[in-house]
């Protein structure tokens, strides 16, 4: 095929993307005409030359115009040429819309934000929204299909994010080099036990293994405690939220003493030992319950599962990364990033598929766990308590 290139190289003052735009309209128009050329010309032909007509393909994400270069049988019938065939199909698969639609253009302002020197035609908001509906669906399959089975889990995360009255309760994962891995979610209108256990009882499904010793970090939340007590029994090591306690706690106070015992815990916290880290906070339990018994009981309740890493003798660096749920904050920051633009959820089914797109693209930033060297003395401790060994730091 001969290709312009006197006029490409022109069109290449006008931008890169503007030549590559052209290069590739220009291969299209000559694929198709070779196609056309070989199918009525010389002895062997199949049929004759019947005109064009307007027509058009998909380029970059977007239908354009494009000329329907007609061929007819020698018996008078349609011929469809296939390389015109190919090109009217969306390669993309709503992968493009998908794309920009988390980065946050909203299908009413998706037209206005495509570029390229040939405006398509198949931007309008309906096409655009089935194309995201598309890649969302598949989006959401790939994410619920995922063999955990070969996945080296050393820790769980499990929290609930909330989309305008829809909860989703996302579970995410630590191998044993630090790494993380979005696992699955589940959808259900509280994060209550029914949901949580629906999750567990997916993952296992798909190779999370029930009999492994795990740490999982919670908020604290009673439902999902339950289903994880059902699932794990004394295997699952729960970790729960520092951060969330600290605030809960500080949440029955008058704001003039919030800050105080803000630092006190979080000074028992930051202690290597975990004779001495539960001392501490028995500390603030009595001076608590002389100035808000609600406060002190807060602190009491699930106070020892707060101080699991430190029981399990973890270094100081990855402690810290595991003794709250902040590692599942990121994305959960960046679903509602990518979200903000919805005005109306139109179904659960909806709420699922952003989420799962929305989850999938944060994983590929996901950087490891602060920390993640230290894994293996996790998984050590988690060895020595499933052989009934007792770890302390």
């Amino acid at each position: 095929m001969m290709v312009p290139v006197a006029e490409l190289v022109g069109a290449a003052q006008e931008g890169i993307r503007e030549l590559a735009d052209r290069a590739g309209m220009e291969l299209m128009r000559l694929a198709v005409q070779e196609e056309r050329e070989a199918v009525t010309e010389g002895p062997d032909r199949l049929g004759r030359k019947h005109g064009s007509q307007p027509g058009f393909v998909h380029w970059n994400g977007r239908k354009v115009a494009f000329e329907n270069m007609r061929v007819r049988s020698l018996g008078d019938e349609e011929v469809k040429l296939q390389s015109y065939a190919k090109f009217q199909e969306d390669g993309s698969n709503g992968r493009l819309a998908l794309r920009d639609m988390l980065r946050g253009v909203s299908t009413r302002d998706y037209a206005e934000g495509v570029e390229g020197f040939r405006r398509g035609y198949g931007v309008a908001r309906s096409s655009v929204s089935r194309g995201f509906i598309r890649a969302s669906e598949a989006k959401l399959k790939e994410l619920m299909e995922r063999d955990l089975s070969k996945l080296d889990l050393v820790a769980l995360f499990m929290d609930g994010v909330g989309f305008q009255g829809h909860l989703q309760v996302v579970a995410m994962g630590v191998d044993a080099e630090g790494r993380k891995h979005a696992l699955g979610l589940w959808q259900g209108a509280t994060e209550n036990q029914v949901v949580c256990q629906a999750l567990l009882d997916d993952l296992i499904r798909r190779g999370l293994d029930p009999e492994k010793r795990y740490l999982i970090v919670i908020d604290g939340g009673k439902g999902l405690r339950v289903a994880i007590q059902k699932t794990f029994g004394k295997r699952g090591e729960v970790q729960r939220c520092q951060e969330h306690k600290k605030r809960n706690v500080t949440g029955h106070l008058p704001k003039p003493h919030q800050a105080e015992f803000r630092r006190k815990m979080t000074a028992a916290y930051g202690m290597t030992d975990y004779a001495q880290a539960k001392t501490a906070l028995e500390s603030c339990v009595r001076e608590l319950e002389r100035l808000n018994p609600s406060a002190a009981a807060s602190l009491r309740e699930g106070m020892e599962e707060t101080l699991t890493m430190h029981r399990l003798g973890v270094p100081a660096l990855l402690r810290v990364s595991l003794s709250t749920t902040n590692p599942m904050e990121s994305p959960f920051a960046t679903v509602r990033e990518r979200t903000w633009r919805v005005r109306r959820w139109r179904g659960a089914d909806q709420v699922q598929r952003w989420a799962a797109a929305a989850l999938l693209r944060a994983e590929k930033a996901w950087r490891r766990l602060r920390g993640a060297p230290q894994m293996d003395v996790l998984a050590e401790a988690l060895g020595r308590r499933e052989n009934g060994q007792e770890t302390r730091a």
